[in-house]
C-alpha cells in the first residue's frame, strides 16, 4: 500500500478517536513506528463495562519480534487502568494461526461467524470471537 491509499485510513482513524472511549497505543522499533492496535468502548450503560479491540497491525518487516505481544499487554494496562474496564473483545480472521497468537496472551475462543469474511471470491474464512476478561 502506498501514502495515498493509508493516509484516508488514518485519517479517519483519528478524527474518529474521542479520548472518553478509544486509545490508540502505538509502539516503535528503531525509531520506526513498528505497529499500533485501537480501543473502543461504547458508551452505552450496559456495555461500558467491556472494550473492543481494532486493527491490531504490525510492520510486516519486524514481525516475530514480539510487537504485537508488547502492543497488546500494553493495550491491556491502558483499558484497565485508564478506562476502567473489565473485560475486552476482539474479532479475530480464521485460518491464520490468530487464536494460537491471542490463546498466549490469555485470550479465550468463545464463538466463531463462520464464513464471514470474505478476502477473494476463493477465500472465506471464519471470524473468530475471542474475550479476555482478566483485566
Amino acid at each position: 500500500m502506498d501514502h495515498e491509499q493509508v493516509a484516508p485510513v488514518v485519517d479517519e482513524l483519528l478524527g474518529s478517536l474521542d479520548p472518553r472511549r478509544s486509545r490508540l497505543v502505538t509502539a516503535a522499533f528503531g525509531g520506526v513506528l513498528a505497529g499500533w492496535v485501537v480501543l473502543r468502548r461504547d458508551p452505552h450503560r450496559l456495555v461500558e463495562h467491556w472494550g473492543t479491540v481494532h486493527h491490531l497491525q504490525t510492520r510486516p518487516g519486524l514481525r516475530g519480534r514480539g510487537v504485537g505481544s508488547a502492543l497488546m499487554r500494553e493495550l491491556r494496562e491502558v483499558a484497565r487502568d485508564e478506562l476502567g474496564l473489565e473485560q475486552l473483545h476482539l474479532a479475530a480472521r480464521g485460518g491464520e494461526g490468530l487464536e494460537d497468537f491471542y490463546g498466549r496472551l490469555g485470550w479465550r475462543e468463545v464463538g466463531r461467524w463462520p464464513g464471514a469474511l470474505r478476502l477473494a471470491p476463493d477465500d472465506t474464512r471464519d471470524e473468530v470471537l475471542m474475550l479476555l476478561d482478566a483485566l
